[in-house]
């Protein structure tokens, strides 16, 4: 970014994260996820999956090994919306004009939580469709 646009680190305000206690830096990221789970509809489809395969996953008694998998599919699909929804906030903060830039890079943001989502259904149905399998043929 330009100079003129951001002050030099020094000069910067000292509460803008700098010397923050890690309590502090915990209850920030807390209130990041608050925000997009109450404002960011897709955030909230999400989470509404996030229960669903957890209910799944206790219904269906999978294996610990199956728990790590769901848990980091989870993980990564969240981190990707969380990411696409803070790049989605920071371009409107910076234009409202449109760009072809600033348009590719949340094209590119939102194809990585495709991405990230579309991995995890097929993660999710490998796991739930061979112990449905299991439960189905006993």
């Amino acid at each position: 970014m330009p100079s003129e646009i951001l002050p030099p680190a020094d000069e910067a305000e000292p509460s803008f994260r700098r010397n923050q206690s890690w309590v502090k830096r915990f209850g920030v990221a807390c209130r990041g996820v608050k925000i997009a789970a109450r404002a960011e509809a897709s955030f909230f489809v999400h989470l509404f999956v996030t229960a669903m395969v957890l209910l799944s996953g206790a219904i269906l008694d999978i294996s610990r090994w199956e728990w790590c998998l769901m848990v980091l599919c989870i993980a990564t699909v969240l981190c990707a919306e969380l990411l696409n929804t803070s790049l989605e906030r920071m371009a409107r903060a910076v234009t409202r004009e449109e760009d072809s830039h600033v348009r590719d890079a949340l094209d590119i943001a939102s194809g990585a939580v495709l991405v990230a989502a579309m991995g995890a259904a097929i993660v999710g149905v490998l796991v739930f469709g061979l112990r449905a399998a299991e439960m189905l043929s006993r």
